[in-house]
């Protein structure tokens, strides 16, 4: 008798749980490719996010958080090419079967296709990834793009801060698709006592 009355206050307890982006664990990364020849690897310092208990998924990538080889070329993609402060950041939304992730056990890892809209540069578009997704603990699923997904600039009007960008770093050529990658981790946890947007 106890122990059922246990289960019948812990279990509420369990279910208004929210899983979160840990951004110690997350990458979000792309390859620009300038002069035709030369490769440079940018990434986000900073990924922010969750999913809800409808599958929901939002995750926010701030270009305050934009990391490249030199801080001179990341002020530059800020300013001329993503207009940061106009569109501070740039916002990923998809929608899961949250109870199949959730039935995975742990240690074991299935791959998934993955329709999301992506939000950039005042711009929306659908898009298809293919992810491992991985159950790494029971309130740690980590979910990895297998190969890059390519972003072509003319899709979020970007062409015209290429342009810019070539402009004033004195370069014949940007390319104008950029293959990236991500590492998201997500970790399940309690809701706060006022509620979170997971929890909803």
């Amino acid at each position: 008798m106890r122990s059922l009355l246990f289960a019948l206050l812990i279990l509420p307890g369990l279910a208004l749980a929210e899983w979160r982006v840990e951004p110690a664990f997350s990458r979000v990364s792309f390859v620009s490719v300038k002069r035709g020849e030369i490769a440079d690897v940018h990434r986000f310092t900073e990924v922010s996010g969750a999913v809800d208990a409808a599958g929901a998924v939002r995750v926010v990538l701030p270009f305050a958080a934009l990391e490249a080889g030199m801080a001179l070329q990341a002020e530059r993609m800020r300013e001329l090419l993503f207009e940061a402060q106009r569109f501070p950041q740039a916002e990923l939304e998809a929608q899961v079967d949250l109870a199949l992730w959730e039935q995975l056990p742990v240690g074991q890892a299935q791959v998934d296709t993955l329709d999301f809209q992506l939000s950039l540069h005042g711009h929306r578009q659908r898009l298809k990834a293919e992810v491992l997704v991985s159950r790494l603990a029971d309130s740690r699923i980590q979910v990895v793009t297998t190969e890059p997904v390519l972003i072509k600039a003319e899709l979020f009007a970007l062409k015209e801060g290429l342009d810019k960008l070539k402009q004033v770093a004195n370069l014949p050529s940007i390319a104008s698709e950029v293959p990236v990658s991500a590492i998201l981790d997500f970790q399940r946890r309690p809701c706060p006592p006022d509620g979170g947007p997971a929890c909803q």
